[in-house]
């Protein structure tokens, strides 16, 4: 058996360091299942961003929805029947029409449906005036297709409105963007503050037992030997904290997921996560632990690098 090997051999966990001891350590606990926490949170907001983008691209891709409007060109109520003529004699008009797959007049069951979230269930009782709504789906959105369907549009009622949905649903992808991206800075500062704790929490270590580690080197301790003690008791506390700080993320994850789907709106991100990704965020913990390994290698040798 070797030197450095039979150093320490009758402690528990062969540490020549009396690492355990002294506060901070139940700190730098605490601190990384925070950051484990926050961690798992900012993963899955990227992941229920990139559903939803997902959703609504493919959702409304080559897709138009033509709005007949409760009033005509000058200003006078038009009544249900006839919106709804309005609305059949547009989905007659389009048929035919190079480029189009399909065409859909909505009724006014369907309608009703769509704006009780804002409107509630009542408005199918009233006799205020719906709108009437085509759904096209399109091979292709190309300026000479929409044009056709423009002009057929308007020469059967100029004035409806048609809608290609690209305007707001370019919005929303910014708006996506830019959260995924904060979300991903939220990460790196994770990261960079994990980094951070873990080389102070090391650097204090080290200076709290400077004595004994220069003892080691006295002993014959290598400087690779003294590390790998520090890296054990850093990766061990991140272990712990990360696994701690992931349970506690993954109770707030369903709870989230929960209240979701009771709520039910539609426009809400989906908190729905895949086998993958599930994996993926059980993995954080084992993440702090790598990046505390890491932290504390690099952090013991340059503090070594100074030592006599």
């Amino acid at each position: 058996m070797s030197k450095e090997r039979a150093i320490g051999r009758a402690e528990k966990r062969q540490y020549d360091l009396p690492l355990n001891r002294g506060s901070g350590t139940g700190f730098l606990v605490i601190l990384i299942a925070l950051m484990t926490f926050l961690g798992m949170l900012a993963l899955s907001a990227s992941f229920a961003l990139s559903a939803m983008t997902h959703r609504w691209s493919s959702g409304l891709e080559n897709r138009i929805s033509i709005e007949i409007p409760t009033q005509d060109e000058t200003g006078k109520l038009l009544d249900r029947p006839t919106i709804r003529t309005l609305t059949q004699n547009i989905a007659e008009g389009l048929k035919g029409t190079p480029g189009i797959v399909s065409i859909h007049a909505l009724d006014d069951a369907e309608i009703t449906k769509l704006v009780e979230p804002w409107l509630g269930t009542d408005l199918a009782k009233t006799d205020i005036p719906i709108p009437g709504i085509v759904a096209i789906e399109t091979s292709t959105s190309d300026s000479q297709t929409l044009q056709a369907i423009h002009n057929k549009i308007s020469a059967i009622t100029p004035n409806a409105r048609m809608d290609t949905h690209e305007e707001w649903l370019s919005d929303l992808l910014r708006f996506t963007g830019a959260m995924k991206l904060v979300a991903m800075i939220l990460a790196i500062v994770i990261a960079v503050t994990t980094v951070t704790a873990v080389s102070g929490a090391v650097r204090s270590r080290m200076a709290l037992h400077r004595a004994e580690v220069e003892l080691l080197h006295l002993m014959g301790a290598s400087d690779k030997y003294i590390t790998r003690q520090f890296q054990r008791h850093s990766m061990i506390l991140a272990l712990r904290g990360g696994i701690a700080g992931a349970v506690f993320g993954g109770i707030i994850l369903v709870l989230i997921g929960w209240i979701a789907g009771q709520m039910g709106v539609a426009i809400l991100p989906d908190f729905h996560l895949e086998p993958v990704q599930i994996a993926m965020l059980a993995l954080t913990p084992f993440a702090a632990s790598l990046i505390a390994t890491i932290s504390a290698r690099w952090t013991v040798g340059r503090v070594l690098a100074t030592f006599p």
